[in-house]
């Protein structure tokens, strides 16, 4: 096929459809302006570009290292690796190239998006309740020592509520096991997170070096906001990603390198719009989930 006229006469036409789309869209719809920029105001909510809407969404449940760098720079270098990792020659060029690569699109995009907003659900559990399916884990009592068996610290006075976000792994869960003190502990129990939130790493106060540069002297770590913005973050999705792979392999349809490809790129594609979705018609002020018709702007 030739690039004129197969290609761009294609293309002029898509751009002319768009075009008088978007015209007719303005004229019918009115824009949400808001007042002049003002540099000492923020308006409230505060949304990053529709395009960046995903990355902003993420930073809401995980690390923020993790959320604006290092995941989006994974499935880019995953995207670019896929030439040379899939060096098959069988039905180069045409769309859904395998036996069963149809079904296998269909289903993963089922699939991520009713994972994407059941996980974003469980992280805003008061407003959606999903608290109530842990809300059998007692509330801790403040005056004790040592809480022995996991329960779920409440400001006093207020409500008793399950896990509403998974930060409350770090924030709210307290539980307390027998330690030996000479592992670091001085009362013979280690609690959590109390006894793990200021963990010394090797060397951290070796004063070292190059003027005022001193590596990681000083440097702790915080294990459960490692666990709750961290690890189960990244375990969720390297489970469910693995989960529907697994399944599409024991059902027989995925078979070849480029099946599992297939089964990741739409994955990660479906979750990317998911989450621009949530960002852009369901975070209201505060970033809290709520319904498209309740969103207002306060311009400040």
């Amino acid at each position: 096929m030739l690039v004129w006229p197969d290609l761009v006469f294609v293309e002029f036409i898509s751009a002319v459809l768009f075009t008088i789309t978007f015209v007719i869209l303005s004229v019918l719809i009115n824009a949400p302006l808001l007042n002049r920029a003002n540099t000492d105001v923020t308006p409230n909510p505060s949304k990053a570009p529709w395009y960046f809407l995903n990355l902003q969404e993420l930073l809401l449940h995980m690390d923020k290292a993790w959320a604006g760098v290092l995941l989006p720079t994974i499935a880019l270098g995953f995207f670019a690796a896929i030439p040379y990792l899939d060096r098959s020659r069988e039905a180069q060029g045409i769309w859904f190239g395998t036996k069963y690569s149809v079904r296998i699109t269909i289903i993963t995009v089922v699939y991520a998006t009713l994972v994407c907003g059941v996980l974003v659900a469980f992280d805003a559990g008061d407003r959606t309740k999903f608290e109530y399916a842990t809300r059998w884990i007692p509330s801790c009592d403040n005056t004790a020592q040592h809480v022995g068996f996991p329960c779920l610290r409440d400001e006093p006075g207020a409500k008793h509520l399950g896990i509403v976000t998974t930060k409350d792994f770090s924030k709210r869960l307290q539980f307390s096991v027998p330690w030996p003190d000479a592992l670091g502990t001085d009362d013979g129990r280690l609690d959590w997170p109390r006894d793990l939130d200021r963990i010394p790493v090797p060397f951290n106060n070796v004063d070292c070096c190059y003027g005022s540069l001193h590596l990681w002297k000083g440097m702790n770590l915080n294990i459960p906001d490692i666990m709750a913005n961290q690890v189960i973050p990244l375990s969720t999705i390297a489970f469910f990603t693995v989960l529907i792979i697994y399944v599409l392999f024991r059902l027989g349809w995925v078979r070849t390198r480029r099946d599992v490809f297939i089964t990741m790129f739409t994955g990660v594609m479906t979750a990317y719009l998911v989450l621009s979705l949530v960002g852009s018609f369901f975070r209201g002020q505060g970033q809290a989930l709520i319904w498209p018709w309740e969103i207002k702007v306060d311009p400040g």
